[in-house]
């Protein structure tokens, strides 16, 4: 109970930051200190950024297709030793969660719109 908790803390945390606009609103916004050694899909532009406890998360925008960023993070981070804990799609979002000790990793991409731009969150959770 207490990680599926956890899982959903990490996704509501995600969903205000993006429907309220969450991070710095001038000037170049850097990547939070535990999201550091989790390279950004090539061409992001980081949208906001927010740093918490033993949260940190952040939105970018890319010009790419949303399935090409779902491939980047999961051999990125199979790489790193994390491990697909969970995996969901609906019909504009794809979720991923990934495990590695005590952390917990979620990306969320929602499909690229007209333009093909695509609209991703990173947030790492460590317990």
């Amino acid at each position: 109970m207490e990680r599926s908790w956890g899982i959903f803390r990490l996704a509501a945390t995600c969903m205000f930051c993006i429907l309220f606009g969450i991070g710095p609103a001038l000037g170049a916004i850097d990547v939070p200190e535990k999201l550091k050694g989790i390279p950004l899909y090539a061409g992001s532009n980081i949208q906001h950024a927010m740093d918490m406890d033993s949260t940190a998360m952040l939105t970018a925008t890319v010009d790419a297709k949303s399935d090409a960023v779902a491939d980047f993070y999961k051999n990125t981070m199979k790489a790193q030793g994390w491990k697909v804990a969970l995996q969901a799609e609906q019909e504009h979002v794809k979720i991923i969660h990934f495990q590695k000790a005590e952390q917990i990793f979620q990306l969320t991409i929602q499909n690229e719109k007209e333009g093909g731009v695509t609209t991703y969150n990173l947030v790492i959770s460590t317990h």
